[in-house]
Formats: C-alpha cells, structure tokens, sequence
C-alpha cells in the first residue's frame, strides 16, 4: 500500500469559517432555513455537510470567507434563539483542502487514506466531507502546509 493513489489535483481555499450548528431537532425544512439565512445575506457557502448524531438530532457544518461572516455575525444569534441548537459556533481562520479526481468513484478506501494520511502526522481535521468525484477536509490554517504535504505523501496529482 506504499503505491500513490492518483488524482486530478489539490485545490485549497483559505480565510474560511468553520460554522457548526450542532443537536438540532430536525424539522423538515429547518436545514434549509438555516442555510437560507447565508443565502439572503449574500453569503456563498464553501463546504456543507449535514449529518445526524448518535443521539438522533442533526449536525451540520459549513464553511463561509471569514469576511463575509464578519459583518453578519448576528446570524449566529438568529440560529441560536430560532432553532435552539445544543451548539453554534464560528472557527477561523480554516481551510479547506479538496482532493478531486477522476475515477474517485472507482476506487475504495479514500476517505480512510486521506484520514490516514492526516492522522499520521497528527493532523485532526474539523470535519470531512466526499462525494463521487472529491474527498474534501477543513483543517486550522496553520495545520494547511502540513495537511496538504500529508496528502502529497499518499496521493499523486500533476503539478
């Protein structure tokens, strides 16, 4: 298993926010109006990922530029009194590092090689989302240089 796995490339975003609204009731729709509220601020999101815990209730994680968090961090208030979450919090600065393919949907394991290759070096990232064609990881900013020679070491992309 020392074999690189091969990929299209690495892209990487930085100056990001990590929001996490964590252990809300799911109520149809309440994701939506919670992301909604980004949207009607004119706030592109970078990363979503929306989950449940083991206790039943809904997690969710998403990246915004910490500027246009910034000025609108009422939101984070809003959230919190509309949609009673056990936890709403904003990290920075972050980035993301997005392993894409081609052929990703082909292959097995990546998910566990890209933690692996993180974890090797002691990297623990926020949160990590895939999908058929990119494996992406939200990591502190001043773990980035590390997490993406990390990756380097166990996938091959051209330069």
């Amino acid at each position: 298993m020392n074999e690189k796995v091969p990929c299209g490339g690495l892209i990487e975003k930085g100056d990001q926010a990590l929001v996490e609204v964590l252990g809300f009731q799911r109520v149809a729709g309440e994701p939506c109006g919670i992301l909604a509220k980004f949207g009607a601020a004119g706030i592109p999101l970078a990363y979503l990922s929306v989950g449940n815990g083991s206790d039943g209730l809904t997690n969710m994680s998403f990246c915004v530029r910490t500027e246009d968090l910034a000025p609108h961090r009422g939101l984070l208030d809003e959230i919190r009194e509309e949609y009673g979450p056990q936890l709403v919090s904003a990290n920075a600065p972050m980035a993301i590092l997005t392993l894409y393919g081609p052929h990703f949907l082909e292959k097995t394991s990546l998910a566990s090689q890209v933690f692996s290759a993180l974890c090797a070096d002691g990297i623990n990232p926020h949160t990590v989302c895939s999908s058929v064609s990119s494996i992406s990881v939200v990591v502190d900013t001043h773990d980035r240089d590390v997490a993406a020679a990390c990756l380097r070491g166990r996938f091959e992309w051209p330069e």
